[in-house]
């Protein structure tokens, strides 16, 4: 299979994975000109959605990708779930992080309850908030998350200044 995050992406919201989509794919959503190689949600790290998204990825043989010299499939390893923060998979679609948290901006919970609810592939999905975004990829230090938050910053100030469709 040819790498396809919009794919990957569109299984983990059939398979109900709880999750709020973060990192590069998130900056696109919002609007953002990054291009990006893999994707990056953020869930909690228990065993009802470990079981969903070893349902989701099932035929796409993902692999724990941080050790070159044991490749466990996720869909046997890990058995049992204490101690896991992260987990970092490459699955025939392309690659998937999963991060309990992603610092600044807190844990799972925190970002989820500053998320927005979009429209994805005929589906609700939760994506990062702009704020919590530019606070994760400012903290990054790399050059393509500079860009990244210099574009976020655009965004958010443009969508502050658009009027409101409310009647009062």
């Amino acid at each position: 299979m040819q790498p396809n995050l919009k794919v990957l992406l569109e299984r983990l919201l059939t398979y109900d994975v709880d999750f709020v989509l973060i990192g590069g794919f998130a900056a696109a959503v919002h609007g953002s000109t990054l291009v990006t190689q893999d994707l990056d949600i953020c869930a909690a790290i228990t065993d009802d959605q470990i079981a969903k998204l070893r349902n989701a990825l099932k035929d796409l043989h993902p692999l724990h990708r941080m050790n070159p010299n044991a490749r466990h499939s996720f869909l046997e390893y890990p058995s049992d779930l204490r101690g896991f923060n992260n987990i970092y998979l490459s699955t025939d679609l392309g690659v998937l992080d999963i991060l309990s948290q992603a610092q600044p901006a807190g844990n799972f919970d925190e970002i989820k309850s500053r998320s927005v609810e979009i429209s994805l592939y005929g589906r609700k999905c939760r994506v990062i908030s702009v704020d919590d975004l530019i606070k994760i990829k400012a903290s990054m230090n790399r050059p393509k998350d500079k860009q990244t938050v210099l574009e976020l910053q655009l965004i958010r100030q443009n969508s502050n200044r658009m009027p409101s469709t409310s009647e009062d």
